[in-house]
């Protein structure tokens, strides 16, 4: 059986939560993949490099528009919070503004949090298309 027949379905974790760390790598990224495919909420604390899991997450099943918050230094007192979709993910990477490392969360558990205090990643991503777009116009 190939790893990519692997399926859960029998065994769902809906409403499990599972922290992976090197979850953007390697092994942690198989497990990560695996679970978010099975339902679980995932958390995977990691550097700013998106590596290409959130292509891997979609390819798996996941839908582009599954719920995802992001928590820059959240140990410290200056942490920031972000939300968004997974299709909105991969924008962290071009922020030259972030500078901790961040903890994803990937699924229903962001799906009805407050996000009051919380910046959406698409509204970031969006500027930054229009801003390199305007300066592409300039002479």
């Amino acid at each position: 059986m190939a790893s990519n027949d692997f399926t859960l379905e029998f065994f769902s974790l809906r409403g499990k939560r599972a922290i992976v760390t090197g979850g953007n790598t390697g092994l942690g990224q198989a497990f990560a993949l695996a679970l978010a495919k099975g339902g679980a909420d995932v958390f995977v604390p990691s550097l700013l490099d998106d590596d290409g899991v959130t292509g891997r997450l979609i390819e798996a099943g996941l839908s582009p528009d599954t719920a995802v918050a992001v928590v820059e230094n959240a140990s410290l007192q200056n942490r920031r919070r972000f939300h968004g979709t997974l299709a909105d993910l991969p924008s962290l990477e071009a922020r030259a503004d972030l500078t901790g490392p961040v903890m994803t969360i990937i699924g229903d558990a962001v799906a009805g949090a407050n996000f009051e205090r919380s910046e959406p990643l698409a509204a970031h991503s969006h500027e930054s298309a229009a801003s390199v777009a305007a300066a592409e116009v300039e002479p």
